[in-house]
């Protein structure tokens, strides 16, 4: 009887969300054609440093996956600050392991007037290890600096195709 009632429960609630007009915001049916299309018309303005690179590198992957637009109509702006904290220390005193947190401003701007239309900040935390061998500790600290980009990057997708659903509406 438990399990009637609670499957009646889970049907009614799927129910409801479908008639407020839910829609999930990750998967296939998330970007409509119109919001991809939207953020396909991004120019994406180089960002300094490696890591800038790196986060440019994933955006353009995801918003722009056919290239750069040849007119863009918008601009995207993205202002990146990198810290490094030492979280394991011995008795020597040396760290063994790093939090390193990215924290990226970003802008979106008319390209032909320059007025931002959207603004907002995301922010990654990715550990490392430290070890005695230099080699290993360059390509931990890389790794972790690629994951907190590719974090950065979703999350200023996300909060782009929320604005741009909005929008097109």
């Amino acid at each position: 009887m438990a399990g009637v009632v609670l499957r009646a429960g889970a049907i009614l609630a799927l129910l409801l969300l479908a008639a407020c007009g839910f829609r999930p915001l990750y998967g296939e049916q998330a970007l409509t054609p119109q919001v991809s299309a939207e953020m396909a018309l991004i120019d994406i303005r180089p960002i300094d440093e490696r890591i800038g690179l790196v986060l440019r590198n994933e955006l353009l992957d995801l918003l722009t996956p056919l290239g750069t637009p040849a007119q863009p109509r918008y601009v995207l702006t993205i202002n990146l600050v990198e810290a490094r904290q030492g979280l394991a220390v011995e008795r020597d005193a040396t760290v063994t392991r790093f939090n390193l947190t990215l924290n990226a401003d970003f802008r979106l701007s008319e390209a032909a007037t320059r007025q931002p239309l959207n603004t907002g900040s995301a922010r990654s935390t990715a550990a490392f290890s430290v070890v005695r061998a230099d080699f290993a500790n360059v390509i931990a600290e890389r790794d972790a600096e690629d994951r907190a980009a590719r974090v950065i990057a979703e999350e200023i997708v996300t909060r782009l195709s929320v604005y741009f659903a909005r929008r097109v509406r």
